[in-house]
Formats: structure tokens, sequence, C-alpha cells
């Protein structure tokens, strides 16, 4: 029964990468890159980062410049 259940969660895991990597890919395609930027911490993140969209991630930028030039960082977990 454990092993089952490992397979199953395994499975779960490559789809949630699979979805993330697609919704990246699909926004790259459409050139519609969008950052969020955490106005506390003064840190912004790309679409599929698991801080993209936290309660205090109020600020939003077309590139990433924008969000260089406003005094952002980027983030450490998904390095946009």
């Amino acid at each position: 029964m454990q092993k089952r259940r490992w397979i199953v969660t395994e499975a779960a895991v490559w789809v949630v990468v699979l979805l993330l990597s697609m919704q990246a890919v699909i926004a790259s395609e459409n050139g519609t890159t969008v950052y969020h930027g955490n106005t506390k911490s003064k840190i912004f993140h790309q679409e599929g980062c698991r801080y993209f969209n936290c309660s205090t991630c109020k600020a939003v930028f077309s590139n990433r410049q924008s969000a260089v030039d406003s005094g952002y960082r980027p983030c450490r977990v998904c390095k946009p």
C-alpha cells in the first residue's frame, strides 16, 4: 500500500511541475511576462514562482528592468 501511495504522490508532483512549466512557456510565447513586486520586502517574482501571488505583492511590472529601476531585487527562488 505504501508503494502505491508513493507512485500517486510522485505523479502528482510531476503534473504540477508540468503545469507550471507550460504556464511559463505560454507567457513567454505571448510576450506577456508579468512580474509582481512585494511592496514590503522590495523583491519581485516571475509567474510560476511560489511567491508570485503573495498578499503583499501589489506592485506589477511589465519587464524585469522596470522592477530593478524601481528599487526591487530579483527573487532568489525563481531568479527572474
